[in-house]
């Protein structure tokens, strides 16, 4: 099953891509995380925030990519998936927001991108199954 879901439209070259951007993209992020509070500077902190993000739309497009290489049906596939994980992560960003707003529970902005790929990934599962 997981190389019917995963590995779709995937080749040799794509997972090497895929790993050397998010193995540069981890210890980017880890490094801005951790000093761009002690950087003075208002642009040079948000030049450090943001040193993580061209890794992110590297992999964004390489994403894109892969699912232009592959049939109709798993670009339908990968469509619904998106679409419902979409609508999925915005409510419930959105419901813990509400909770945040109200101080029920305190969350970083930062945990909605890790929501946002678990939903997705239940998406993925969703559409798979749904046209087994």
């Amino acid at each position: 099953m997981f190389r019917e879901l995963w590995c779709s439209g995937t080749t040799r070259r794509y997972w090497w891509a895929m790993t050397g951007l998010m193995a540069a993209y981890i210890p980017t992020f880890v490094f801005a995380m951790a000093k761009m509070h002690s950087i003075q500077s208002p642009l040079l902190r948000a030049v450090a925030a943001l040193s993580p993000m061209p890794f992110l739309l590297a992999a964004v497009y390489l994403e894109y990519l892969r699912i232009r290489r592959t049939d109709e049906l798993r670009q339908r596939m990968e469509l619904e998936a998106g679409l419902l994980g979409l609508v999925a992560s915005i409510l419930i960003v959105m419901a813990l927001g509400l909770l945040d707003g109200a101080g029920v529970v305190k969350l970083p902005l930062l945990l909605a991108a890790p929501v946002m790929c678990v939903v997705y990934i239940a998406a993925q599962v969703w559409a798979h199954r749904h046209y087994q």
